[in-house]
C-alpha cells in the first residue's frame, strides 16, 4: 500500500512539473511580447505627439509673420487716412486763396512744369452774361497736363475704392482663415487628448496582463496528510470490496 501512495505522489508531483514548465514556457513569451508590443505603441505615440509639436510650432511661426502683415496693413491704412486728411486741408488751402498772385505762387508750386513758364491775368467776357471775369493765362501745350493730370486722379480715386475692397476681403478671409486653424486647433487637441487616455489605459491594461502572468493565481494541492489518508481510504474500500 505505500508503494501504491508513493507512486500517486510521484505522478502528482511530475503532473506538476510538467504543467509548471508549459505555462511558464509560454507565460515567459506573452510576457515579452506584452512588453514589445507596449514599447512599440509608446514609441508610435511619442512620434505621432512629436510631430503634433513640430507642426505646432510652424503654426506659431505663420501667425507672427501673419501678425505683422496684419500690423503692416493698419499701419498702411492710418498711412492712408493721414494722406486724406492732409489733401483735405490743401484743398481748404486752396480755397482761401483769393489774390491773382497768390494763386500763381500755388500753380507754379503745384505744377513745377510752370515755374519758368509765363502765366498772365487777363480780363475776359463770360461767354453768357458778358461779365469781364479774370481768368489765367498758360501756354496752350500745358494744358494737356491739366486734363492728363485729371483724367489720372480720377484713376487713382478708382483703384483706392478697389484696393480698399481689396483689403477688407483679406480681412474677412484672414479672420475666416483664424477660425479654420483655430478649429482644427480644437481637433487636434481632441485627438491627443484621446490618444493620451487610449495611451494610458493600454498601459494600464498591459501592465495588469504581465503582472497576472508573472504571478498566476495559485492553485492549492491537497495536503501530503489528505493524499496519504484518501490513499488509505481507497485501499481499505478496495480490500473490503475484495472480501465480499
Amino acid at each position: 500500500m505505500l508503494k501504491w501512495i508513493v507512486g500517486i505522489l510521484a505522478v502528482l508531483f511530475i503532473g506538476s512539473l510538467v504543467s509548471n514548465y508549459i505555462f511558464w514556457g509560454k507565460s515567459k513569451e506573452k510576457i515579452e511580447k506584452a512588453e514589445k508590443d507596449l514599447a512599440d505603441y509608446k514609441s508610435k505615440y511619442n512620434m505621432v505627439i512629436n510631430k503634433g509639436d513640430s507642426i505646432e510650432a510652424v503654426i506659431s511661426g505663420l501667425k507672427k509673420q501673419e501678425t505683422g502683415f496684419v500690423r503692416k496693413i493698419d499701419s498702411l491704412e492710418n498711412f492712408v487716412e493721414d494722406l486724406k486728411s492732409e489733401n483735405q486741408k490743401q484743398q481748404l488751402k486752396v480755397a482761401n486763396l483769393f489774390e491773382p498772385d497768390e494763386l500763381v505762387d500755388e500753380m507754379r508750386f503745384t505744377f513745377p512744369e510752370l515755374k519758368t513758364s509765363p502765366i498772365g491775368i487777363a480780363r475776359v467776357p463770360h461767354p453768357e452774361t458778358g461779365f469781364m471775369i479774370r481768368t489765367f493765362q498758360v501756354p496752350v501745350q500745358f494744358v494737356a497736363t491739366f486734363i492728363s493730370d485729371h483724367k489720372e486722379v480720377e484713376n487713382f480715386k478708382k483703384q483706392i475704392a478697389a484696393l480698399g475692397e481689396v483689403n477688407f476681403t483679406y480681412k474677412n478671409y484672414v479672420a475666416l482663415k483664424d477660425s479654420i486653424i483655430f478649429l482644427k486647433e480644437q481637433k487636434a487637441e481632441a485627438y491627443k487628448q484621446g490618444l493620451e487616455y487610449g495611451l494610458k489605459r493600454y498601459e494600464d491594461l498591459m501592465k495588469e496582463y504581465v503582472s497576472t502572468l508573472k504571478n498566476p493565481p495559485k492553485i492549492e494541492w491537497p495536503s501530503v496528510t489528505s493524499i496519504i489518508a484518501a490513499g488509505a481510504a481507497g485501499v481499505a474500500a478496495g480490500i473490503l470490496i475484495n472480501k465480499k
